[in-house]
């Protein structure tokens, strides 16, 4: 006797797309504040201004006449050689940008 013919099944699947999802934009947000130094900006208020600036995740930067530094550098802050009466400029970009400029201004006395 023949054997019975056994039934196999085929899986197949197609992956189509349900939805397309568009790719996620995360609006930035900038901030620009000029403030006059209380006091010059050597190692102390340098290294205060770098770790409040750490707590944020936006970009900071600080200028002082033609030069713009990353307010997380100590040694830049301190390169910039702003002193004490001296007109700063801020800018952050990023979620919390109003917040870095608030929180950064303090520290400068502005």
């Amino acid at each position: 006797m023949p054997p019975e013919p056994t039934a196999t099944l085929e899986s197949t699947t197609t992956l189509e797309p349900t939805a397309t999802s568009a790719p996620a934009v995360f609006e930035a947000h900038t901030g620009e504040r000029a403030i006059i130094l209380t006091e010059d900006l050597h190692a102390r208020p340098a290294s205060a201004l770098a770790q409040t600036a750490a707590a944020f995740t936006s970009a900071v930067t600080l200028s002082y006449g033609s030069r713009s530094v990353d307010v997380r550098s100590v040694l830049s802050l301190m390169g910039l050689g702003a002193t004490s009466g001296q007109t700063v400029t801020l800018l952050a970009t990023g979620d919390d940008a109003a917040e870095a400029l608030t929180a950064l201004s303090a520290v400068l006395g502005g």
